[in-house]
């Protein structure tokens, strides 16, 4: 199964799950939604946020982290002001199975900065997993390599 029928299988059975109603009257498995796709970082963290968070176990929770900081006018102009979260913090943060996870996205040429890698060693110190993860099927091959099981499904009939 491709990661994108996985994905969306996955949603799908969220939906399912929380709305039946609706997940019925909106087509069930033929139900159209926005596909996935990890070519942008945008991309990848969406599909690695949502992949977690729709375990079928129930065990996994993951948010994405915003460290832009917040605009705001001062004097008729645009001014951003800084983020409350640490520096070098991982994109997505999470816990799977009381596991702590962090995962940093990197996609194309882009590296972690000096902050990000003490950030690394500090989480990797207190015992959390690390990841950084630059595509979608090598996230799926490093959670399996962390002993976590990635959900497998039979064909349903649209």
């Amino acid at each position: 199964m491709k990661y994108q029928e996985l994905l969306k299988r996955m949603k799908l059975d969220n939906i399912k799950s929380k709305a039946p109603g609706f997940f019925e009257q909106s087509g069930g498995y033929g139900m159209k939604v926005k596909s996935y796709s990890d070519t942008s970082a945008n991309g990848l963290t969406h599909c690695i946020e949502d992949f977690i968070n729709f375990l079928p176990d129930g065990f996994g929770e993951a948010t994405r982290t915003n460290s832009t900081g917040t605009p705001r006018e001062i004097n008729g102009q645009i001014r951003w002001s800084k983020s409350n979260t640490r520096k070098g913090q991982a994109d997505i943060r999470g816990t799977y199975m009381g596991r702590s996870l962090s995962i940093e996205v990197k996609i194309g040429a882009d590296k972690q900065s000096e902050a990000q890698i003490k950030e690394q060693e500090r989480i990797t110190r207190a015992g959390g997993l690390y990841y950084i993860a630059t595509d979608f099927p090598s996230f799926l091959e490093w959670w399996q390599e962390q002993g976590f099981e990635v959900p497998e499904f039979e064909p349903v009939a649209k």
